[in-house]
């Protein structure tokens, strides 16, 4: 088969590609909302950055580093680099091309400065994770979708040259132990897999969110030994506030700083509650309330507005644009603290059945 092309979508997540490739698969499916607005609740933040010397990394929380793995829409299938260059290293296109043909979306661990598409090709080595959805065996291309030179997530084609030379270099990026192996996954799409609205889910993973907690209380999600260094919930403000407050006064101190990835994560947050307040009015699990979706609404348009405000502060030089943003996160968390037990109130009084903790597995030995 000279070409063979899978159906992909722009998702409504893409703030980092561990869910936008997942995502980008399946949220076309019919049953998709009902799982998705079931999750994506809770966010995360390593706590201790300054400390450990890190970035400061907010993102939403599904079980730590088993982000690829988390979509029950698909059959996934991982194989470690090393493994996969001893067996495919002559024949890797004669293999992915398989793969696509039957119906297998592989997003292959990579090094995007041999990817011309992307903002590293040419200039700084960068491993990566690369989704590939097609081919087109005359043309000697793979479509592949990710983030271009625009900074913008899109449709790009990767010439087989590229691809495989980006597959060597990683190969020996391990082989020198430059870089920590990221794996390489193969998505196979379960059609018929169905996934019911969990409002006891949505409504304990709101209480979790404002208590600043965690659980393993539920199997959709799987949690890892990390939550001792992570905050999570409405305490990731905190440590947001502090990171602008600090790049305000003390920015040295901070050994990467990603305002823009982290304001754009903390938007897509917001816009998932609003859309998920929505999505629950529209199949009557919540009581039709225009004020409440305006509220979240400004919610929404607040964080939406900060992360415009900093894009803007990078072209041109905003004076005191921190301060401006660590006072609408201030404000936002002060909205939350208001909005969230309102809609849980409305939850929990608009279902038939009282909505009971989850019972645990096990009880603690005394």
């Amino acid at each position: 088969m000279a070409k063979h092309v899978l159906p992909i979508v722009h998702p409504p997540l893409y703030g980092l590609l561990s869910w936008a490739y997942t995502l980008s698969i399946t949220s076309s499916m019919p049953n998709f909302n009902p799982w998705f607005y079931s999750n994506f609740i809770q966010v995360c933040c390593n706590k201790n950055y300054l400390e450990d010397k890190q970035e400061l990394f907010f993102d939403f929380y599904r079980g730590g580093n088993n982000e690829l793995n988390h979509n029950p829409f698909l059959l996934s299938s991982t194989l470690d680099t090393p493994m996969l260059y001893e067996i495919f290293k002559d024949s890797l296109h004669p293999f992915l091309m398989k793969k696509l043909q039957e119906g297998v979306y592989p997003v292959l661990f990579l090094d995007e400065y041999h990817i011309s598409y992307t903002t590293a090709y040419h200039a700084y080595p960068f491993p990566h994770h690369v989704l590939i959805y097609g081919y087109d065996e005359d043309r000697h291309i793979y479509h592949t979708y990710g983030f271009g030179k625009d900074l913008l997530l899109g449709y790009h084609e990767t010439t087989f040259d590229e691809l495989e030379q980006a597959f060597h270099s990683i190969d020996n990026y391990l082989k020198n132990h430059a870089i920590y192996d990221q794996y390489n996954y193969f998505f196979t799409l379960l059609p018929h897999f169905v996934y019911s609205l969990n409002i006891r889910l949505i409504y304990e993973q709101l209480g979790e969110y404002l208590r600043s907690e965690s659980s393993n209380n539920d199997q959709n999600r799987y949690f890892s030994p990390d939550k001792e260094f992570l905050a999570f919930g409405i305490a990731c403000y905190d440590h947001l506030i502090e990171h602008f407050h600090i790049l305000s006064h003390q920015p040295e101190s901070l050994v990467r700083a990603n305002p823009p990835r982290q304001l754009h994560l903390l938007w897509e947050h917001k816009k998932m509650l609003r859309s998920r307040a929505a999505y629950l009015q529209k199949e009557n699990a919540l009581p039709q309330d225009e004020g409440l979706l305006l509220e979240f609404l400004e919610l929404e348009e607040l964080a939406h507005q900060s992360r415009n405000l900093y894009a803007e502060h990078v072209v041109k030089g905003i004076p005191g644009v921190h301060e401006r943003i660590k006072y609408n996160l201030e404000r936002m968390r002060d909205m939350e603290l208001e909005l969230i037990p309102k809609l849980m109130e409305q939850l929990k009084r608009h279902q038939t059945e009282p909505l009971q903790p989850a019972q645990r597995c096990c009880t603690p030995l005394a």
